[in-house]
């Protein structure tokens, strides 16, 4: 099969994946569903993939190529650690500005981590890269002495899980806070307590 072919229809099939799961959630969703959304037979997606469980599987690492993509883009940047985190955060938020869904579907598989080894696995592999992207930015920050001396696992941790707070706006509707708004206050904040205090 012609490659760009079978990336196209795999694409098709993701799409499908994450419109059902936004609508039904995980349990509730069949491969019919997607069938059905995707406009492909059902013969094509099993010759994809086996089940419901290995295309939701496969939709995480969909997303993890695209988020990676982004993320080396702004680690390859020769700008000061500091510029490099603020463009992560707002990476991030882009991307919840522009499909806030995903992170809604995401919370969605976070539950599922919990009952099911794979998608556990799963994540844990997703998140450890993403780790690794914002550990190697507190590194370069502290060895060119931009960043106090901090643990950089334990900051590129809290940098995460307050990325992660973003989620909070896909769940709630809190119309006194704007997800933008959140998103800059929390870089400002974790970036004036990482600098180092310039001696006047």
């Amino acid at each position: 099969m012609n490659i760009k072919l079978k990336d196209l229809r795999k694409n098709q099939i993701m799409r499908a994946a994450e419109e059902v799961v936004i609508a039904k959630g995980y349990d509730q969703s069949r491969v019919d569903d997607i069938v059905k959304k995707s406009k492909l037979s059902k013969g094509a997606i099993y010759w994809y993939y086996n089940s419901k469980k290995e295309i939701y599987l496969s939709l995480v690492d969909h997303w993890f190529i695209e988020y990676s993509n982004g993320l080396q883009n702004i680690i390859e940047k020769e700008i000061a650690p500091s510029n490099q985190l603020k463009l992560l955060f707002n990476y991030f938020f882009e991307q919840f500005r522009k499909n806030p869904s995903t992170f809604k579907i995401l919370v969605e598989f976070w539950r599922m981590s919990g009952l099911d080894s794979d998608f556990n696995l799963k994540l844990q592999d997703v998140y450890s890269h993403f780790l690794k992207y914002i550990t190697d930015i507190i590194i370069r920050g502290i060895a060119i002495g931009e960043f106090k001396k901090v643990e950089p696992k334990i900051t590129a941790l809290s940098i995460l899980i307050n990325i992660e707070g973003i989620h909070w706006f896909t769940l709630f509707n809190e119309p006194k806070v704007e997800a933008n708004e959140y998103i800059n206050t929390i870089s400002d904040f974790i970036l004036n307590g990482l600098k180092k205090k310039k001696i006047k």
